[in-house]
């Protein structure tokens, strides 16, 4: 009798190649929150930061390969869509208790730096998002951490959108081999 395997779906697949693309996420943000103390840690998060296009590359070929290869362009991109959701949504939570519990100061810090940066710089002191930023730190109303993880999972899935436009032809072109 022939065994049949019952195939995930998009959506299975993209909450499981979410969790790890989140788990992912998750060591570049702490890797970039520990580069203030350490240019290695910030070295690795920019590291890792080039490597996430190789990671969803992998991630997707394990759809594309588990699926027949018969998953177009257009399932591709969605499950890239889905697995920068989900990631977005573990990434959310160690993004939050940091934010709020373990350093509460970070955000309106990394704005009064920027801001200390573009003054030295000399640069866009006549810009508008310059003067609103200095309004913001002087005035002491940085963004809460609420704030800070929704523009995150936002931005999250919008450039993660864009780079699985980019590298979802790259996963159909992969041929398999018998």
């Amino acid at each position: 009798m022939n065994e049949t395997t019952e195939r995930k779906s998009l959506l299975a697949y993209g909450m499981e190649g979410g969790l790890w693309l989140g788990l992912y996420l998750v060591l570049r943000f702490i890797c970039s929150v520990a580069g203030s103390f350490s240019p290695i840690f910030d070295a690795l998060a920019l590291m890792m930061f080039v490597g996430t296009p190789f990671v969803l590359y992998y991630i997707m070929l394990r759809y594309h390969r588990n699926n027949g290869f018969v998953s177009g362009f257009s399932l591709l991109w969605m499950m890239g869509i889905m697995l920068f959701f989900f990631a977005s949504l573990i990434c959310a939570v160690p993004e939050f208790i940091f934010y709020q519990y373990i350093d509460p100061d970070y955000i309106a810090n990394a704005m009064s730096q920027s801001l200390k940066l573009i003054e030295d710089m000399g640069l866009m002191k006549d810009d508008e998002a310059y003067n609103q930023m200095r309004q913001l730190i002087e005035q002491g109303t940085a963004p809460t951490a609420i704030q800070m993880i929704m523009s995150s999972m936002w931005s999250n899935v919008f450039f993660g959108s864009l780079l699985s436009i980019v590298v979802a032809p790259f996963v159909t072109r992969k041929k398999y081999k018998a």
